[in-house]
């Protein structure tokens, strides 16, 4: 998987996880790797299974020299999350706990929304303030789908925002919209694999040099070249990820 991503010139790879398993599996791939980084964190999903115990370890893992970022961490308000607002408060807690990991190690934040952006924006706002003003980028919303408001909202407080393979769907005309408006001075790609993978291979297994035809949509929505989305948004990664 990694000499096909380097095929299609993916030179880097973060691979992000979402809980302490992930996280372990993901690092173990990093040290052996050179091309591979890691990111830290658990997912709102995890919630209310997380103990202080996982919290604990989780800011050992993140001592760890190929440790790029924390996350995938943030707020997801889909299905249970509607309704239970003890459930709410509880992944509210988490991710805060997870930002001031973040700040103590001086990492970027992977930062997962579902259904979350008032809230989620509330808890980013709090955090913003405490951190010091040259630190910009110092995290991403990941996997954005949300509208021109939010991707402006996020970028305001100091956050890039990350495109998928959704990009590519038929159906996502209204994110191409945003696309259109938002400036690749605040963009990356990423695939979110295994998930998401774009068009043509919708449906199958998602893949890191799937990255390159993502690119190839926002340079057609942006009315530019590949090789211009290629070097914006990979100039933004290597800032917010600190990558060689």
């Amino acid at each position: 998987m990694i000499e096909r991503a380097q095929a299609a010139r993916v030179t880097q790879i973060v691979s992000i996880a979402t809980d302490l398993e992930s996280a372990r599996k993901t690092l173990d791939i990093a040290r052996r790797f050179e091309a591979v980084h890691a990111a830290v964190g658990l997912h709102p999903g995890e919630v209310p299974r997380v103990t202080l115990c996982d919290m604990k370890e989780l800011a050992l893992l993140a001592t760890e020299p190929k440790v790029v970022a924390i996350g995938e961490t943030g707020l997801d308000h889909f299905r249970e999350a509607q309704t239970d607002m003890a459930l709410r408060q509880q992944q509210a807690d988490l991710f805060r706990a997870q930002l001031e990991l973040a700040k103590q190690r001086h990492l970027p934040v992977v930062i997962h929304n579902r259904s979350a952006e008032q809230d989620i924006l509330e808890i980013l706002r709090a955090h913003a303030e405490g951190l010091p003003k040259d630190w910009r980028p110092w995290g991403v919303m990941h996997c954005f789908s949300g509208n021109e408001k939010f991707a402006l909202d996020c970028i305001e407080i100091g956050l890039l925002i990350s495109y998928t393979g959704i990009l590519t769907f038929k159906n996502a005309a209204s994110l191409r919209e945003v696309a259109k408006k938002v400036s690749l001075d605040h963009v990356m790609l990423e695939t979110d694999a295994p998930y998401l993978a774009p068009v043509p291979h919708r449906g199958k297994r998602n893949e890191p040099a799937y990255v390159s035809l993502i690119a190839q949509v926002l340079a057609e929505v942006k009315e530019t070249s590949v090789e211009e989305v290629a070097r914006v948004t990979t100039e933004n990664a290597r800032r917010l990820f600190r990558l060689p």
